[in-house]
């Protein structure tokens, strides 16, 4: 592939932009190997210089550009990433822009979410669109421990997710993850047809009143390598769940319960102070239940993101789908509708989009 368009709005040293560049400019290692960048150019548009960008503009195969146009023209395939630091904010007038002078070949990967993607508008442009895009973050596609997913064709009772982070970056996360886990489950997704908020101690009683499992809760944190509490004073081995130490060591903590309309049961909480790592665990109809961890490699490497290359790679170059647009689109609408349970301090919701389905398709996730 001769030329990759880049867009982003800011290229801060650690972001998914700076790590993504990277990894396009001087290759990346994948199951042993070591995978060399399939691009030939590499134009950047949209961030400021600085230091970051600075230090890479002298690489033989980048360019940076200073308009949008000679950035796209004659590009075989363009990446939208957000570039600031825990934050996965991209920009809707750049996708719009990127669909736009796109050519029907040409193909786009979103790595975050455009802050305005639930927007009639743009919606219809992606549905309608003649250049196939894709989106996700790496949390959904990163190694997991141990290696499960959820069987495909499988009919999933409930589902937790345990993720850190702040209000939105940590839903953004883990919504996308939530939908790589279950969007392969027996009759695809059916829609969302209720959210339940709840903040700090409510989130403890909606769990001694059932509103989500305890034991898929414990089940979840059961693949934690790092608790916190007095293991991190002394090293001691300690059963925080069962000790009743969760809501003691709880920070900002956040609850949505989403039920879609097949009968899955699905909870996002935030662990912060609680775990230092992500999880989940889900339970089939059947009684069978999975856990695992979502794997991020230390940082400064953050080799999550040589995961999201395989991935991005296999799209741009070879074409394997692995999201549907109506997915990316689901995403972008339960993130609006918890922003705005946020603002105007909502307990439950039943979202406009409740009928957003689409079929089931193959697990995106590989061992």
């Amino acid at each position: 592939m001769k030329k990759l368009a880049f867009f982003t709005t800011q290229f801060e040293g650690g972001s998914p932009a700076q790590h993504l560049v990277d990894r396009c400019l001087m290759g990346w290692p994948s199951e042993g190997r070591f995978i060399e960048s399939p691009f030939e150019d590499i134009a950047v548009y949209g961030a400021p210089m600085n230091q970051t960008l600075k230090r890479r503009q002298d690489h033989p195969n980048l360019t940076i550009a200073d308009t949008f146009e000679k950035a796209i023209a004659d590009a075989d395939a363009w990446i939208l990433a957000a570039g600031a630091n825990d934050d996965w904010t991209c920009s809707s007038q750049q996708l719009e822009a990127a669909i736009k002078q796109s050519s029907e070949s040409t193909r786009g990967f979103v790595v975050g979410l455009p802050e305005n993607l639930a927007t009639d508008g743009l919606e219809q442009m992606i549905l309608e669109q003649k250049t196939r895009i894709q989106a996700s973050t790496p949390l959904g596609l990163t190694w997991r421990l141990p290696e499960v997913d959820t069987p495909s064709g499988a009919e999933l009772e409930e589902t937790v997710i345990l993720i850190r982070g702040t209000f939105p970056s940590a839903e953004k996360e883990a919504v996308d993850a939530l939908l790589t886990l279950t969007s392969h489950r027996k009759g695809g997704e059916s829609g969302i047809s209720n959210i339940e908020r709840f903040r700090g101690n409510d989130v403890w009683k909606a769990a001694r009143e059932g509103h989500f499992s305890w034991d898929l809760f414990s089940a979840a944190a059961s693949r934690t390598n790092s608790k916190q509490g007095d293991a991190t004073i002394d090293g001691r081995t300690q059963d925080i769940v069962g000790l009743g130490m969760v809501p003691k060591l709880a920070k900002d903590t956040r609850a949505w319960i989403f039920k879609h309309n097949d009968g899955l049961k699905s909870t996002i909480i935030t662990v912060d102070g609680i775990l230092n790592d992500d999880n989940f665990a889900a339970r089939t109809k059947a009684g069978d239940t999975l856990s695992a961890q979502f794997y991020r490699p230390p940082k400064p490497n953050d080799h999550q993101f040589s995961r999201m290359m395989d991935r991005i790679t296999s799209f741009l170059i070879d074409g394997e789908n692995a999201f549907s647009e109506k997915r990316t689109l689901l995403w972008g609408n339960v993130i609006r509708a918890l922003q705005e349970m946020e603002l105007k301090d909502l307990a439950t919701m039943q979202p406009a989009f409740a009928n957003m389905a689409y079929d089931a398709s193959k697990s995106c996730w590989k061992p």
